[in-house]
């Protein structure tokens, strides 16, 4: 009898040659996968590489070893969410494809030290843009469009080239190895690897003037041979050469560059203007057949750059409290200033709000970026700017890139997704960002032990998902809007709260931003914020909502308050409500 994975790669094995329909001249993606996928079948007729595997999942009967979607990037966080993504390949492994492993997907039967052996839907023999069948591929395993991949947890366990996984659990090293399904089945040759360009090159000439793009610096970092290769590639596509001087990125190369992007990508309004963007110009390089993309370095003229922290502190906080903020480098109104202005840029008009001060009109408008430029959805288009978002906006609009380190407004706080090295903080420095990090109850209570220095027991677990069922109903992210702590003492303010309102009656309700009392109960175990913040773990974030700094900060609080031991083999006998055999009761940091 086969294993799980020599059982999913036999099932994909016999479906190669399979061709998708072909009509008007062109492959058309329809094929017979969507339709035998429940949930899936609106994806008839799209891009269909991501459909196969679930499909392939589907008839394996393995369908919790894989989510059922048709989105590589959802696939790729749904595997890092569990902690199963590599960047080493492994029998039976999802091998992810281009920025992020957004663009495609394999299901890997076979790899040796130079390449990984694959099984792909939605593409073809010679590995231009016009997929239209099932293939064997080979796939070298440098090349930089090959992101990762994820580890399904067969029962078997998973043989992995990984040296981090070597002697771990449900995981068996092999530096090459083969499926038994596949037998010797030919393989493809190696695609030959295309030259590099580098996005933020690109962007950056695109953004800058003809005498600055001759100013750069020669070496790598200089674009002028990234901007060539996207000139001969517009010219291959668009059967059309830009007037604009060969390497040198300016009026002519912008336009041609629009029209690409709305004659043969389909966008329209502000996705079809201003400098190229990561998606299209790896959309370019697949269809002209002359480059990859890759980040690549800036060119020393660089962007000004901003700090993310300030920004999520300015967005989390009132215009009275940035107001306050003394000027200077560790000011946010700078760098507030630059996201609104990329705003108008990208978006075609104007924020309403103060410059530099980051209310509800910049967060409206930032929302609406996030929606109808990048597609983002649900919670991931609300609340306070994340690294990605305004990354692309920066590239975007070719104001600004995010800088490394992470300085804070005097006196003000670290972005909610920050991790402050400094045990007992300021209350003022505690954020309300929503927690969309995913992970498992007890993977966060095991990571708050880890993090508090304690062992994570039983009685620490087990305690810790009482508490949290009765606090907050597992939701990391609840805000109680109505008991005796929702007030704001005196010296404190109101703030931007991203998280779920609870009322007296009713279900939670997203805030996206709204001001609530500053210290309302919040997060898994409902601390106050001053509590938060006086037992605030080294290293962990200054989010209130992040259930692992909460939980680290709640373990804190329990030894020092209560005189809960350090394997909390009393916690039960100390503090009712952690106690699973009493009745509900609430707690008091």
């Amino acid at each position: 009898m086969m294993n799980q994975a020599d059982t999913l790669i036999a099932i994909e094995k016999a479906e190669v040659g399979y061709r998708e329909g072909y009509s008007n001249g062109h492959y058309n993606n329809h094929q017979k996968f969507s339709p035998a996928v429940p949930g899936l079948e609106w994806s008839q007729n799209q891009a269909w590489c991501e459909t196969f595997q679930s499909w392939a999942f589907q008839q394996a009967k393995e369908i919790s070893l894989a989510p059922v979607t048709a989105s590589c990037a959802t696939a790729v966080n749904w595997y890092k969410s569990r902690g199963r993504f590599s960047y080493y390949p492994a029998i039976g492994a999802l091998a992810f494809f281009g920025p992020g492993g957004g663009s495609h997907v394999g299901l890997v039967y076979k790899y040796d030290a130079e390449n990984a052996y694959t099984i792909e839907g939605n593409t073809n023999a010679n590995g231009s843009a016009e997929g239209n069948g099932v293939y064997l591929k080979t796939r070298p395993r440098r090349d930089g469009h090959l992101y990762g991949y994820g580890l399904p947890a067969f029962t078997e366990g998973v043989v992995t080239a990984d040296p981090g996984l070597k002697g771990k659990d449900g995981f068996t090293y092999e530096a090459t190895a083969s499926s038994g399904a596949v037998g010797s089945p030919p393989t493809t040759p190696a695609e030959a690897a295309l030259p590099w360009v580098s996005s933020n090159q690109l962007i950056w000439a695109a953004a800058h003037s003809v005498a600055e793009e001759k100013a750069a610096e020669a070496g790598n970092s200089n674009p002028a041979d990234d901007v060539a290769l996207v000139q001969d590639a517009l010219e291959k596509v668009m059967g059309v050469a830009p007037g604009d001087p060969h390497g040198v990125f300016e009026a002519e190369t912008l336009q041609l560059y629009d029209r690409f992007r709305k004659e043969k990508l389909g966008y329209s309004g502000a996705e079809a203007m201003g400098v190229p963007e990561t998606q299209s110009l790896v959309e370019l390089g697949r269809r002209s057949e002359l480059f990859n993309v890759r980040a690549g370095s800036t060119p020393a003229l660089a962007r000004p750059s901003i700090d993310m922290n300030q920004v999520v502190w300015a967005a989390t906080h009132s215009a009275q409290e940035q107001e306050a903020q003394p000027a200077g480098s560790a000011s946010a109104m700078a760098d507030v200033a630059l996201v609104q202005e990329g705003l108008e840029k990208v978006m075609h008009t104007v924020v309403a709000d103060p410059t530099g001060i980051f209310e509800q009109a910049t967060q409206s408008l930032y929302d609406d970026f996030r929606r109808t430029v990048l597609h983002f959805s649900e919670s991931d288009a609300t609340g306070a700017p994340g690294e990605a978002s305004l990354k692309e906006l920066g590239q975007r609009s070719g104001l600004f890139q995010l800088r490394g380190g992470s300085t804070t407004p005097a006196g003000g706080p670290t972005s909610g997704t920050s991790i402050d090295m400094s045990g007992k903080i300021d209350p003022k420095k505690v954020t309300f960002d929503r927690y969309v990090s995913g992970g498992t109850l007890e993977e966060w209570i095991t990571q708050g032990c880890s993090m508090a220095g304690v062992p994570a027991t039983s009685n620490w677990i087990g305690g810790f998902k009482t508490a949290s069922a009765r606090e907050a109903s597992g939701n990391p992210n609840i805000c109680n809007l109505w008991d005796s702590n929702a007030i704001t003492p005196h010296g404190f303010s109101e703030v931007h709260d991203f998280g779920d309102g609870q009322r007296r009656s009713g279900p939670p309700r997203k805030m996206n931003g709204a001001l609530a009392p500053f210290q309302c109960s919040r997060g898994i175990v409902q601390l106050i914020p001053q509590s938060f913040a006086s037992h605030h773990v080294p290293g962990t974030s200054v989010n209130i909502y992040d259930p692992v700094a909460s939980i680290a900060a709640a373990i804190g609080c329990l030894r020092d308050n209560h005189g809960v031991a350090a394997d909390g083999s009393n916690l039960a006998s100390k503090v009712q409500q952690f106690d699973p055999n009493r009745p509900s009761k609430g707690w008091a940091c």
